[in-house]
């Protein structure tokens, strides 16, 4: 096509809308949309969902009154999505150099997680893996994607385009990031029953737990059976948010910041 068809086709609005429609669909990650944070950070906006990962923690900021006082500098991002979380604690906190492991299964995340890996601003601090949270006795767990951060291991539709994961293992995390940890992040969808109880040396290993629960998570009493867990595992509850209904399936979500009275750095 010579440029005066093109340029005639331009003139067209529906052409226009058309051709846009098309390359936000199957090619947004290349027109390099990006979004500076200040202190010399940006975030890349590689997928046409990110604006909805984005807007929730960097303008919602709704982890902000979740951070625990002290130093952080060392967090397991568990449910890491477009690891919008750790690059808002590096870019809030600049003058603590944070090393994150994001640990994140959904294929869709993949360019933008091994793209920020690869920032020089972030010199190598942030490493992706992609595994999810299971039983430790198995090696794989299906998991559905889904756009808008709803990809779980539980299948909602039949329309989810499911694909199986490996099984995320202590002892991989120990070797990609030795404990102990400041900040444990897990925002996984209603896996949280399967991580407090298949996860226990992990958690023991960390200072403080952000933990975004879902009211219908494998244990079956939900709310106040993850907190009496928590209760169990020696953590101590310092915040927890007005619980929410869900978007997009029928139950309640809400935020939990705990500390580990046991924790010996």
């Amino acid at each position: 096509m010579n440029k005066f068809v093109c340029s005639l086709l331009l003139q067209y609005s529906a052409f226009r809308r058309s051709l846009i429609s098309h390359l936000k669909a199957r090619y947004f990650h290349e027109l390099g949309n990006s979004i500076p944070l200040g202190n010399g950070y940006w975030a890349q906006l590689l997928e046409n969902d990110s604006y909805d990962s984005f807007s929730e923690i960097f303008i919602q900021q709704e982890y902000l009154k979740f951070i625990p006082n002290g130093k952080i500098s060392k967090v397991l991002d568990i449910g890491a999505h477009y690891g919008f979380f750790s690059l808002w604690m590096q870019a809030t906190y600049p003058k603590q150099k944070i090393h994150s492991l994001m640990i994140e299964p959904a294929e869709s995340c993949v360019r933008s997680l091994t793209r920020m890996t690869n920032e020089p601003f972030l010199e190598g601090r942030f490493n992706f893996f992609s595994r999810a949270i299971g039983k430790l006795d198995s090696e794989t767990v299906c998991f559905f994607n889904r756009s808008h951060m709803a990809g779980s291991c539980f299948n909602l539709t039949t329309s989810d385009s499911e694909q199986s994961v490996q099984v995320l293992k202590e002892s991989e995390v120990v070797d990609l990031l030795p404990p102990p940890y400041d900040l444990i992040k897990c925002d996984i969808e209603g896996s949280e029953w399967e991580f407090l109880h298949c996860y226990q040396n992990l958690i023991k290993s960390s200072k403080f737990l952000i933990l975004e629960w879902h009211s219908w998570h494998n244990g079956g009493g939900g709310f106040e059976q993850l907190i009496d867990t928590l209760n169990s595992r020696k953590f101590k509850i310092l915040k927890s948010s007005t619980p929410m209904n869900a978007v997009g399936k029928k139950g309640k979500v809400g935020l939990i910041l705990a500390e580990n009275s046991e924790f010996n750095a």
